[in-house]
């Protein structure tokens, strides 16, 4: 059974990424309905603090609240968010936990994990390949927002820790060092 407490960081975790998402949508970016990522930032600080049932849950609440607010429930788009953030989701969560990269490393895995899914998915939805074309644009335009997620994360963790006592930015710190 899920706690009250875990209930609510979920909901809190996936409704601040739902609202980056919306932001976002003011953001200009160089490709057709492309974001910056930065909505992402909630599943990457869900990586490093928690563990995988509720990192799923954030990155599928996150796209699936995400979805509502913009209209696009049951869209294509929606299938895109959920296939991209689940997969990015698990792409950093498995990284996070292995120690191979730091945080940007993770966050930029986490960027292509997220951009090869919803370019499959939107290739089979429209049933041509070429939709794949534009996927070298997205993967270089992703690594800005990932870099700037990853930046923010190892900021929020530390944070963290001093606010609530939480044991987590030594992990990030050794983890960032393992990257160099």
């Amino acid at each position: 059974m899920v706690s009250s407490r875990k209930l609510a960081l979920i909901s809190s975790l996936a409704s601040l990424g739902s609202v980056i998402y919306f932001l976002e949508t003011f953001i200009p970016f160089p490709l057709p309905f492309g974001r910056w990522g930065l909505s992402n930032l909630v599943v990457l600080i869900a990586v490093v603090l928690y563990d995988w049932q509720t990192v799923f849950a954030v990155s599928l609440m996150k796209s699936v609240v995400s979805a509502l607010i913009t209209g696009q429930l049951f869209s294509i788009v929606s299938l895109m968010s959920i296939a991209g953030s689940v997969t990015a989701a698990t792409c950093e969560y498995v990284t996070f936990h292995t120690s191979v990269f730091g945080l940007t490393g993770i966050s930029v895995l986490g960027s292509v994990a997220n951009n090869v899914a919803q370019s499959i998915v939107g290739a089979v939805s429209i049933k041509s390949w070429s939709f794949l074309l534009v996927l070298p644009n997205m993967l270089i335009l992703g690594i800005p927002g990932a870099v700037l997620n990853a930046y923010l994360t190892e900021r929020v963790v530390k944070r963290a820790k001093n606010s609530f006592g939480l044991d987590v930015a030594q992990k990030v710190t050794n983890n960032e060092n393992d990257s160099r």
